[in-house]
C-alpha cells in the first residue's frame, strides 16, 4: 500500500511539473489531483511547504485529504488549495473519475474571453485534439474562482458527460481514468486553443473538415478496432505522450521528483 501511495503522488507532483514547464499553470496557480482507489479521499497539490511554484512540485506538496481538502496530512505547513471543491465534487459526482486537472492555460483563457469558436480545421495533425472539437466544448460562463460546492456543482452542470470545461476568464478543468490521461487530454486543449487562436489572429480563413475527413474520426467503433502499426508493438503505447513529457523535464533540468525532498 505504501508504494502503491507513493506512486500516485509522484504522478501528481510529475503532473504538476510537466504542466508548469509547459506553461499550462502560472506560478502556483493551478493543482492536480487523483482518487485514492477505494476511498474517499484524494491526494491533491497543495500549498506551502517551501512553496516554489508548480513547475517545482515535490512530494511533500502532495497531500491526502478527503474530498472537502480535510485531513491529518494537512496542517501548519500545507493547505489544500481554496478550489479544492473542483476536485471534490466532481469525485463524488463521477466514481469513473480517478483524477482531475485544473490549468491556466494562456491560449484558452484568450479563446475564452474572445468567444472563439472550436472548430474541426485539421485532421491527422492530432486526431486527439481533433475529438475535442468533435464531442464540443463546454463554456462554464463565469470567471470565478470555485471556492464552495454551490460553485462546483454549476461547473459540473455545464461539464455534463464531457471530460474537459472551457472556464471562461479562469482556465480549464479536464478529467480522466488516471493521472496521465488527465494531464495529456490538458495538453491537448492546449494545442488545440493555440491552433484556433492562432488562425484567428492571421486574418485568413480556414476551412473546415470535409464531411468524408471529418468522419474518418467520428466513428464510435474505433476504439474496438484491432491495434496496428507501432502501438501493436510497444508496451504501453497509450502513455507516450506522458512518457515524451516526463523526459522533457529531463532535458530541461527540471526532473522528476523525488521521494526524499525537503518537506
Amino acid at each position: 500500500m505504501a508504494n502503491d501511495d507513493l506512486a500516485l503522488r509522484m504522478k501528481v507532483a510529475t503532473s504538476c511539473r510537466v504542466l508548469g514547464m509547459l506553461g499550462l499553470v502560472n506560478e502556483s496557480t493551478g493543482h492536480v489531483s487523483t482518487r485514492v482507489p477505494g476511498t474517499d479521499e484524494m491526494w491533491i497539490r497543495c500549498r506551502g511547504g517551501d512553496e516554489l511554484g508548480l513547475t517545482f512540485t515535490g512530494i511533500h506538496n502532495i497531500r491526502r485529504t478527503d474530498f472537502d481538502g480535510n485531513g491529518p496530512h494537512v496542517g501548519d505547513k500545507h493547505g489544500s488549495p481554496n478550489e479544492t471543491p473542483i476536485h471534490g465534487e466532481i469525485y463524488r459526482a463521477h466514481p469513473e473519475v480517478n483524477a482531475v486537472v485544473h490549468a491556466h492555460p494562456w491560449y484558452a483563457l484568450l479563446c475564452g474571453v474572445t468567444n472563439l469558436e472550436f472548430r474541426p480545421v485539421y485532421g491527422g495533425y492530432d486526431p486527439s485534439s481533433l475529438d475535442i472539437v468533435r464531442k464540443g466544448v463546454p463554456i462554464y460562463p463565469s470567471a470565478k474562482t470555485i471556492t464552495d460546492k454551490d460553485l462546483a456543482a454549476k461547473l459540473i452542470a455545464c461539464m455534463g458527460d464531457r471530460n474537459v470545461v472551457l472556464m471562461k476568464g479562469h482556465g480549464i478543468t479536464v478529467t480522466g481514468k488516471t493521472v496521465e490521461e488527465a494531464t495529456t487530454l490538458a495538453i491537448k486543449f492546449d494545442r488545440l486553443a493555440r491552433v484556433m487562436w492562432e488562425i484567428a489572429t492571421s486574418g485568413r480563413k480556414a476551412d473546415d473538415l470535409s464531411p468524408e475527413d471529418l468522419g474518418r474520426y467520428n466513428r464510435p467503433d474505433r476504439g474496438s478496432e484491432p491495434r496496428t502499426g507501432w502501438r501493436a508493438v510497444v508496451d504501453g503505447a497509450e502513455n507516450f505522450v506522458w512518457n515524451h513529457y516526463v523526459k522533457m523535464l529531463e532535458v530541461a533540468n527540471i526532473g522528476v521528483p523525488t521521494d526524499t525532498d525537503s518537506p
